[in-house]
Formats: structure tokens, sequence, C-alpha cells
């Protein structure tokens, strides 16, 4: 049986030249693909009602970096650490006061879990964590209210509290006892 005359041969042939003309038909014509534009001004006022705190810090940072070159050195930067454990965050909940200078020390003491997460939405922070070693990042809260922090490969969750540091308006606390 020789090839050229068995049926399938005469398919197989018919096929590839199909193939090979559509390849050759299509790699030749240009197609002009226009992209739609769409107008999204008239809707710009409705989106922005939905836009949470996360997304409103993201947006700030690009024009918020100017301004941090130029503040007076005149409050130190503090040092928070948060450690990954079996168990969960220590501390699950840490206090910031609005307006302050932080560095962040992340460290995974995780045994079981040595590659992790830690997620920090509200402030655009994310950061993978290994065993052992600490990450750190910069945070300047500038917005009260409270703030949750996860760890999604071990379901672990904590909070970071800003407040107003209002000690200055306020009245003086009286003693108990009077």
């Amino acid at each position: 049986m020789s090839l050229p005359n068995s049926p399938n041969a005469k398919f197989f042939t018919k096929k590839a030249f199909f193939r090979v003309f559509v390849f050759l038909i299509a790699s030749t014509l240009q197609v002009t693909v226009k992209a739609w534009d769409l107008d999204m001004s008239r809707r710009k006022g409705d989106l922005q009602k939905f836009r949470g705190p996360a997304s409103e810090q993201a947006e700030k940072k690009d024009k918020e970096w100017l301004e941090t070159l130029f503040q007076p050195a005149s409050a130190p930067m503090q040092e928070v650490v948060i450690l990954n454990t079996e168990k969960g965050f220590i501390p699950e909940n840490v206090r910031l006061k609005k307006g302050g200078v932080y560095k962040i020390l992340v460290v995974n003491v995780n045994s079981s879990e040595k590659n992790t997460s830690f997620v920090l939405d509200a402030f655009s922070e994310h950061h993978g964590t290994y065993f052992g070693q600490p990450k750190s990042f910069d945070l300047s809260p500038k917005t009260d209210g409270v703030f949750s922090f996860l760890c999604p490969e071990t379901s672990k969750q904590g909070r970071i509290i800003v407040y107003t540091d209002d000690h200055s308006t306020a009245e003086p606390r009286k003693p108990a006892s009077e």
C-alpha cells in the first residue's frame, strides 16, 4: 500500500493544505481592532461614594511622598513589632496615634506555616513573611478608624486602631474622690 494512493493520505494532505492556506491568509491580512472608549465622567460621582479607606489611602499615597520629605523630624519614629504565631498575631490589637510615624516589623515565628503573607489593605501594604525573617515597612496613619490586617494562609486576623490625641483640648480629669 503506497502512501499517495491511500484515501487517508489524500484526506491528510487536503487537511494539511487547508490549514496552511488558512494560516497564510490570516497572517497576511491586517486586522484592525478599535478599542471601545467608555465615557465614565457621568458615573464618577456614583463611583466616589463607594470608595472605602483602602482606595482613598492608595490614591493619596502617591501625592504625599513629597510632603513627607519636608516634614520636620520632631517626633522620633516608633517601632511596632507584630509576631505571626501558630495561634494568631501577637499583639492582636495595635493602637497607633493619628499623624504619628511608625516602623512596623512583622516577624513570622509560625513553625508550621513558614511562608505566609501579611495583608493590610487599608494602607496598601502586602508583604510575604518568611520564617524568622523580619519584614519592615513605614506607616503614617492620617485617618481615625479600625483597620484589619490578616494572614490569608492561616486565616488569622488582627486590628490596627488609629486614634486622635485630644488631650490638649479636653478638660483635665477630676479625681474620683471628689
